[in-house]
């Protein structure tokens, strides 16, 4: 005997979150029969992703998996008359996909086009004719021989590589490049007449032009017409067509912030912009159509909680779905008269399933809580009981920031023998244009249940510049970065100090991206929290803005750019106020990061390092914003647990599992 205690059975283990799978891309069959989906771990072993496609009954049974999961197999579409089913796979070359095409019972896949690229986007055109989707144009021969050459120098902005859209049509397999050279497709939809197309562009590939001037155009297919309908202010998101091919719908700002948060419609041939969620509460984050385009669906945030409504080209909103608290993950697919739904579902207590639901007929009222309660979500997936079984109680929270001002937020509690008050740790969220919502949080980007299921609580805060609260609250960074949201953050762990559910000198901060942006920003205005953790965040206003790949998005929240006038960035950087911390932090990074470049989790770590503060960096090769390797994530998992178990006190995390190779020193 050893002495040591046997594991908690109960515990939710780092292997169990990086191995586990998630399904996606849900897509329901024309009659509502049957739901096709994508299965995936969360993270990949080797150098390419695997994937599966799988379909379920509506009506129950086992599900069927459709394709074998030896590839990156993706993008389930079903052809009109729900026949077939095509999709995306990377069988013929890894690492790039093609279009195949299966019959609806199953067999064998056919590939109908002879190329193999960057493809998104697939979709049929609606009389069953086309295949459709985007490409990124490939690498030329001489392109080729030149890199093998190793006479590769690149001249920065030139030579782009356009994202275009081909078209195949089944009968022959014959494909042809349809959009116009030099023209960036960031998104599609095809007319009812399938004779045209509408597609959301910009001149250049880059990131950064998304929150510029962008445009929407119209395609005529067989002709080959291009012509441009319109410009806005950020981009045109899920263009949806009327059924009379006479509107197109959109999501697009509504106020300074770039975010599709209102849904839009505008004439096919010409006129000023018509919103149709003005005053909503919360935020559309998905745009759809059914019936042919008669009428749209919508999925929105409102507080932490998701909500889908039928929306009518007047305005007009109706709960779709019943009103059950959670998140939906991604669209949600319905079958061609509309009356049977499904999507990816879960919240604070469920992992994400595919769940369905029929149609309410008796909803009468455009608001919330009208005819929807009786209706029944129908769990059609159960990938994960032994995680879901140990998931810890969460709860929704609101408290006072600046007088009158509430903020509201979730609060993920230990279970079993702990007891308050308990250790807590306030993870912040990126962004900032985004949220907490009510949904799993177990993975290494949402480490709240891995924390709760140790004995740590966490808060789950939703400050100033948050999505869910309407086009105001979204807003309301403008001129004031850091300032309204870090005391939101500090008033919400006042609240659970004096509710006796946090114990005040057991407290920590961390945040990925924009959430670790303001944990540095955190740890230079107060020395309260004893521990803190920075992921892929910026220490410097200045330097990210000419770092990273989206610099215009820092015209959402100041009036000029830094070139322009750089005291307010500056002002408002952890990195200048730097020999205030007296905060251990820990850092990481994804070396190939474009969106906050590694310089600045660097940038912030030696600073603090020749000032000789407790600071860690520690940085992940090859990854990007987010982490796919498998080890990585376990490892950064590892350390961010090992961390805070170590300043706040409460059980390490299982060392086991640590590959040697990255082992915390």
């Amino acid at each position: 005997m050893t002495g040591e205690k046997e594991p908690r059975s109960d515990l939710l283990t780092i292997d169990e979150l990086v191995t586990m799978r998630r399904p996606s891309d849900v897509h329901m069959s024309p009659d509502g029969e049957l739901v096709a989906y994508v299965v995936r771990p969360v993270s990949r072993e080797g150098e390419h992703w695997e994937s599966s496609i799988w379909v379920v009954p509506f009506a129950g049974g086992e599900p069927r998996q459709f394709t074998s999961g030896l590839w990156h197999d993706e993008q389930p579409r079903w052809s009109p008359d729900g026949r077939l089913l095509a999709f995306l796979s990377d069988r013929a070359e890894r690492g790039k996909a093609s279009v195949y095409v299966m019959p609806r019972d199953g067999g064998e896949a056919i590939r109908v086009f002879e190329q193999s690229g960057e493809i998104a986007e697939l979709r049929w055109s609606p009389d069953g004719r086309y295949l459709s989707f985007l490409m990124v144009e490939p690498e030329t021969e001489e392109e080729k021989q030149r890199r093998e050459r190793r006479d590769d120098a690149r001249v920065w902005d030139t030579d782009w590589k356009f994202r275009r859209l081909w078209i195949v049509e089944l009968a022959t397999r014959q494909a042809r490049l349809v959009s116009p050279e030099r023209v960036q497709v960031w998104g599609y939809a095809w007319a009812p007449d399938s004779r045209r197309v509408a597609l959301a562009i910009s001149w250049s590939p880059r990131v950064d032009d998304l929150y510029r001037e962008t445009a929407v155009a119209e395609l005529q297919v067989e002709e080959g017409s291009f012509r441009e309908l319109f410009r806005m202010r950020g981009l045109a998101e899920d263009l949806v067509w009327s059924a009379d091919g006479e509107w197109l719908a959109y999501r697009g700002p509504a106020g300074r912030v770039v975010h599709g948060e209102y849904v839009f419609r505008r004439r096919v041939d010409g006129g000023e912009a018509e919103c149709l969620t003005p005053s909503y509460p919360g935020t559309v984050e998905h745009l759809g159509a059914y019936r042919g385009g008669e009428q749209l669906v919508i999925v929105g945030y409102e507080g932490v909680n998701a909500r889908v409504y039928r929306l009518g080209w007047d305005g007009e909103r109706r709960l779709l779905c019943p009103r059950v608290e959670g998140s939906w993950h991604g669209p949600v697919s319905g079958s061609a008269d509309g009356e049977r739904w499904a999507g990816v579902w879960s919240d604070g207590e469920h992992v994400p399933d595919v769940w369905g639901w029929r149609a309410p007929h008796d909803i009468s009222h455009s608001e919330p809580g009208n005819g929807a309660e009786s209706v029944d979500l129908l769990r059609l997936t159960q990938l994960h009981p032994e995680i879901e079984a140990k998931l810890c109680p969460v709860r929704a929270l609101e408290w006072e920031s600046d007088p009158g001002v509430q903020v509201q937020g979730l609060l993920v509690l230990p279970r079993g023998e702990v007891r308050p008050p308990y250790p807590l740790v306030v993870q912040i969220h990126g962004g900032p244009t985004s949220l907490w919502a009510n949904e799993f949080a177990g993975s290494w980007h949402d480490w709240a249940q891995p924390l709760a299921s140790r004995g740590c609580a966490v808060l789950l805060p939703n400050p100033r510049g948050s999505t869910g609260r309407g086009t105001e609250w979204v807003n309301a960074l403008f001129g004031d970065v850091a300032g309204g949201e870090f005391r939101d953050v500090l008033a919400g762990v006042d609240f659970l100090v004096a509710q006796g559910l946090a114990d005040p000198e057991r407290l920590g901060v961390s945040g990925w991206s924009w959430g670790g942006y303001l944990t540095a920003w955190t740890v230079t205005q107060t020395n309260r929290f004893r521990a803190a953790f920075m992921g892929a965040g910026l220490c410097n206003l200045i330097s990210d803005n000419n770092l990273g790949d989206i610099p215009s998005a820092n015209l959402s929240y100041f009036a000029h750019t830094p070139s322009e006038d750089p005291e307010p960035y500056w002002e408002r950087s952890p990195i200048r106020y730097v020999a205030r911390v007296s905060t251990p932090i820990l850092i990481a990074h994804g070396e190939e990061d474009e969106r906050v470049s590694p310089c600045e989790s660097i940038q912030f770590y030696r600073a603090l390092q020749l000032l000789g503060k407790p600071a860690t960096l520690v940085t992940y090769p090859r990854e990007k914003h987010g982490f796919e390797e498998r080890q990585h994530q376990r490892d950064l998992l590892m350390r961010i647990l090992a961390w805070f178990a170590e300043h706040l006190d409460f059980p390490a995390p299982e060392r086991t599992a640590a590959p040697a190779s990255l082992a915390a020193q």
